[in-house]
């Protein structure tokens, strides 16, 4: 029979949470001692370095808005020159992405064409005469005709 002076958090009816010893909370099953820690008070090391990280959120922000940017780390002063040199490297790296993508955008077009007109080329090979040979030739071109989009109305035509 357990007493009321043992030191489990109980678990029925009564909602109120009683603080558990350290061996109480090592004997807890991983997910009921997450449970458990999750509501309790942090130590005061882990509180310590929460409220220094938040004074350096802050003060890098009201800097910010300030006009003067503080590098996070060592809370120095940019240079006008490091902050153009930053933005310069910042826009050739943005447009060297812009041309890796459009390059593999490019490539996985002509990689479809590839396939497609591999796959038309099977399929009128493997047929049984000539005639559906043509017949399927026509009918599936295996190379894109360019369609020409040049409004040929001129001013007065339109």
């Amino acid at each position: 029979m357990s007493s009321k002076s043992d030191n489990k958090p109980s678990t029925c009816g009564n909602r109120r949470r009683s603080s558990a010893t350290k061996e109480d909370v090592k004997r807890m099953c991983p997910q009921q001692r997450a449970r458990y820690l999750a509501y309790e008070e942090p130590p005061k090391e882990a509180k310590t370095w929460m409220a220094m990280s938040r004074q350096r959120v802050s003060a890098w922000e009201s800097s910010a808005a300030g006009g003067k940017r503080q590098t996070p780390v060592g809370h120095h002063h940019c240079d006008d020159r490091d902050e153009e040199e930053k933005r310069r490297q910042d826009l050739i790296i943005g447009q060297l992405k812009a041309a890796e993508a459009r390059n593999r955008v490019r490539q996985m077009r002509l990689q479809y064409r590839n396939m497609r007109t591999q796959e038309i080329n099977l399929m009128i090979s493997c047929q049984s005469s000539a005639q559906t040979a043509v017949r399927l030739e026509l009918l599936l071109p295996t190379e894109e005709s360019k369609i020409n989009t040049i409004d040929c109305l001129d001013k007065l035509q339109k």
